[in-house]
């Protein structure tokens, strides 16, 4: 029988393998890949500022040049950070998810298409809501690539943890995480009015959104407790597994880590005061956002599975 020290160290092995599998398989392309966005992003922020304006996408005066350019434009700073910071964050994470599920190329396929698909997507569905002002900034693209990590998630227990199939679990953690920034956004509203300029006069909208935010919670509610319900032996499944998850070293650790992300982004993303300096978070952008991640991503599973099958 080995001691606690040999075990130890065979646990390090084992994670240090591991670790050093995921990094073997990283290619110069996978790199390149994660890199253009920020590099692309980093190369708009050095054009001068009246330029960068043209390029906002105006609710007055929409345009495609503008919706396409748009969330690539950042006017301060901060801004930019702020989002090369959620990017560093996400992207990286469901790219090495990916990876250890042995979905590689489905995350190129995911990626690509996220980043070129949504931010015209994202700039057309802001006029949804009538109101005056801009649209600008990588936000809501990255809550797309965020929205990919419900199913990057699920791939990951299906493949390590043979826990549930990918179309159970993914859905599930959609709609938990979809409940969570609901929750989020009903406590911005309630404590922050909203008005919307309807012909010339300024309309408080302030209670009419907290009626329908908490008929949603309540609708959310009943669609997770019906799900589990529904999927409760792939609950269970996943309840035993997680306690003998500590057995496989590095793929644990990548899951703790990547569900803790998607718990914690949320919270940053949804803020209770949505106001930053002179402007306010576009969290109906940010919500879109997730939503076309996840959906997109979820589609282009259930496609594969059917041409697989």
């Amino acid at each position: 029988m080995n001691g606690p020290g040999e075990q130890s160290a065979a646990d390090r092995t084992v994670t240090a393998r591991t670790v050093s599998r995921l990094f073997d398989r990283a290619t110069v392309v996978d790199v390149a890949l994660l890199l253009a966005v920020p590099a692309v992003l980093l190369a708009v922020a050095s054009l001068p500022l009246p330029v960068r304006r043209a390029l906002v996408f105006e609710y007055a005066a929409p345009s495609v040049g503008t919706a396409i350019a748009s969330p690539f434009v950042h006017l301060d700073g901060s801004h930019l950070q702020r989002n090369l910071l959620a990017y560093g964050v996400l992207a990286p994470t469901g790219y090495a998810l990916s990876v250890a599920s042995g979905h590689r190329q489905r995350f190129r396929v995911v990626f690509v298409s996220l980043v070129l698909v949504c931010p015209p997507a994202l700039s057309y569905l802001n006029l949804a809501i009538v109101r005056e002002g801009v649209s600008v900034g990588f936000s809501g693209v990255a809550m797309a690539l965020f929205g990919y990590l419900p199913l990057a998630i699920a791939a990951h227990l299906d493949r390590r943890f043979d826990v549930a199939p990918t179309h159970a679990t993914a859905p599930l953690l959609f709609f938990l995480g979809l409940q969570l920034i609901t929750v989020l956004t009903l406590g911005a509203v309630a404590t922050n009015r909203v008005s919307v300029p309807v012909r010339g006069v300024t309309v408080p909208v302030t209670s009419v959104l907290v009626a329908s935010l908490i008929g949603l919670v309540a609708a959310l509610t009943l669609v997770l407790v019906l799900y589990t319900l529904a999927v409760r032996d792939h609950v269970t499944a996943l309840t035993t597994a997680l306690r003998t998850t500590t057995t496989r070293p590095g793929h644990f650790e990548l899951f703790v880590l990547a569900t803790g992300l998607f718990l914690a982004v949320p919270f940053v993303t949804f803020p209770i005061d949505p106001i930053v300096g002179d402007g306010v978070l576009n969290l109906y952008v940010h919500l879109v956002g997730y939503a076309l991640g996840f959906i997109g991503s979820f589609t282009l599973v259930s496609i594969e599975e059917r041409l697989s099958a």
